[in-house]
């Protein structure tokens, strides 16, 4: 990689880009952590995210948003498979194949959700029959793991879901807003640009690419539909360090010795990558 007045230019846009996304999370942070609610009942109910393994459509019940996710998460390693099988390991410097491997990861990790929340349901609902439930009201809550007055405690984890839980909760939250934005990106890009525009004797379109850029989207979508998560945007930023991390780490990889770069555009020493490289922070603001 040679080292010219672009490099450096692309470096301090890239540092600006993460510095300026990471003061974004930590301002926002800070202004959640000020908010305390008038009252303990009130700080209770404020406090309990609503439960991720319940669909927000309220015909869908748990056990079908588990399997949706299982498939999906099935369907996409099988896909990342097939792509590593047709080319080689190299194909992971993609950023295509890194939000595909981040959108596995998501959707492994909300199966699990769901098989807990699958089972707290049971737990709670051995008949199924809510209709002759008499406070339909407190059953959520002991399935946001709050206190319902009388009733009895869940045995199997009703404050692990106001730490432990909380934080995987916002670890999914995480995953999800940078899988939306991440494969957004990469089929717009894909279908929008390299596809009318570079399609040639040297790259064409076959069944693997046209099945990772649209499986993709496709079950983003659905999930997108179903799912009852919170979607803050003030964790967008995460995003914007998502990308510049896939950055650093192709700039490592070259120092290093790769002497080949997945996308052209990404050459530091290019004439216009200081340019595409502020256009990409700035598309995405705080």
């Amino acid at each position: 990689m040679a080292w010219q007045w672009q490099c450096f230019l692309s470096f301090a846009v890239v540092a600006v880009s993460a510095a300026a996304s990471l003061g974004a999370i930590i301002r926002a942070n800070n202004k959640l952590r000020r908010r305390r609610p008038p009252r303990e009942d009130d700080a209770a109910s404020a406090a309990a995210p609503p439960p991720p393994w319940i669909s927000c459509w309220s015909l869908v019940p748990p056990s079908w948003l588990l399997a949706f996710r299982a498939t999906a998460a099935v369907a996409l390693a099988a896909v990342l498979a097939w792509d590593l099988r047709t080319y080689d390991p190299s194909i992971m410097m993609y950023y295509t194949e890194w939000t595909l491997l981040l959108e596995i990861a998501y959707f492994a990790a909300a199966t699990l959700c769901s098989a807990y929340g699958c089972r707290m349901v049971y737990y709670y609902y051995p008949s199924r029959d809510r209709a002759v439930d008499p406070d339909p009201e407190s059953d959520d809550k002991r399935l946001l793991g709050q206190s319902g007055g009388g009733d009895e405690a869940n045995p199997n984890g009703d404050d692990a879901w106001k730490g432990a839980g909380r934080l995987g909760l916002q670890l999914m939250q995480i995953g999800y807003q940078v899988s939306a934005g991440a494969v957004v990106l990469t089929d717009a890009v894909f279908w929008g640009l390299i596809v009318p525009f570079t399609l040639s004797a040297h790259f064409s379109l076959n069944a693997v690419m046209a099945c990772i850029h649209s499986l993709n989207l496709v079950f983003l979508l659905i999930e997108t539909a179903l799912n009852n998560l919170d979607f803050p945007w003030f964790r967008m930023p995460y995003f914007v360090l998502w990308t510049c991390l896939y950055v650093i780490i192709q700039w490592i990889a070259h120092v290093c010795g790769m002497t080949w770069w997945p996308y052209p555009f990404l050459r530091p020493e290019s004439s216009l990558a200081p340019l595409w490289y502020g256009a990409r922070s700035i598309s995405f603001p705080e």
